[in-house]
């Protein structure tokens, strides 16, 4: 009998065995939350390793981009800063569709942390973005700030026909405003 045909008896054998064993397991448990459910057991998956990808900052929601439905919602977050004097400033997240190519991909962290801030889910970080957000805006205002007001735009892409057609990459027309969260000073 031939000893060189028989696997290896090494720890890094087994070692790069489980590696390969993790490597599947995960990616295909982003598999299933990546593509669009199209079964309720597929949404049984999801909802069974939901918990595992949020605790793990894996979670990247569905690619809806063909099928069944396509996103055709544009979102960014909003405030609006109220000053002691009753001046108003606005505050926007960074335009994505002004953005060079290089800009997005070094702040892409950044603007999928504003995609999900809007999110009813993830209310409980609106307190401490608007407190970061005064920290940053009062540092150069002489006043001191009475209110936030935290909200998002929405622009809701409709099914083209003949009148509502829009052009590829066209800036979005945000004209749905939601208030989310009203921060006021710590005492």
């Amino acid at each position: 009998m031939n000893d060189s045909l028989q696997p290896p008896n090494h720890s890094w054998y087994w070692n790069r065995t489980a590696f390969y064993i993790g490597l599947l397991v995960i990616g295909g448990m982003m598999c299933i939350d990546a593509f669009p459910q199209y079964t309720r057991l597929h949404g049984k998956f999801k909802e069974w390793i939901d918990p595992a990808l949020d605790i793990t900052g894996l979670w990247q929601g569905s690619w809806e981009l063909f099928a069944p439905e396509p996103d055709h919602v544009n979102v960014r977050v909003g405030a609006f800063l109220y000053w002691e004097d009753g001046s108003r400033t606005e505050w926007f997240q960074p335009n994505w569709s002004e953005m060079s190519s290089w800009q997005k991909a070094r702040a892409f962290r950044e603007m999928s942390y504003y995609d999900n801030l809007w999110r009813e889910g993830h209310a409980a970080a609106w307190e401490p973005f608007c407190d970061d957000l005064a920290k940053r805006e009062s540092e150069d205002y002489i006043l001191e700030l009475q209110s936030i007001i935290l909200f998002q735009d929405r622009d809701v892409i409709e099914a083209p026909t003949s009148e509502n057609w829009r052009i590829a990459y066209s800036p979005p027309e945000y004209q749905r405003r939601t208030k989310l969260y009203t921060w006021f000073p710590h005492e």
